[in-house]
């Protein structure tokens, strides 16, 4: 899978998005080949820190053919526990594919 991961600027963060993503990676990896690309990704993951998730979207949508959005504790407006949130991106994630 070629996954493209897209940061926010961490002005305002309420999560470790490299822990996390780093985490939510290595669930994929024990289904998944993952490739980490720039463009023609498969899935793209927006980590930002907080709710605001300032992310332009209009700027990297074509990069990937779908994304997953990442505010905070949020994942795709849904709140979800802190610990959880490596696991439910990588579900997230793989139910793009």
């Amino acid at each position: 899978m070629k996954l493209r991961v897209k940061y926010c600027g961490g002005c305002n963060v309420i999560i470790d998005r490299v822990k996390v993503l780093k985490a939510a990676i290595e669930i994929l990896k024990q289904s998944e080949e993952v490739e980490i690309v720039a463009e023609g990704a498969d899935v793209g993951i927006i980590v930002a820190g907080c709710h605001t998730a300032c992310v332009d979207l209009k700027e990297i949508e074509d990069q990937a053919r779908q994304w997953v959005i990442v505010g905070g504790d949020l994942v795709d407006d849904r709140a979800y526990s802190a610990h959880q949130l490596p696991e439910i991106i990588a579900q997230k994630v793989l139910d793009k594919l």
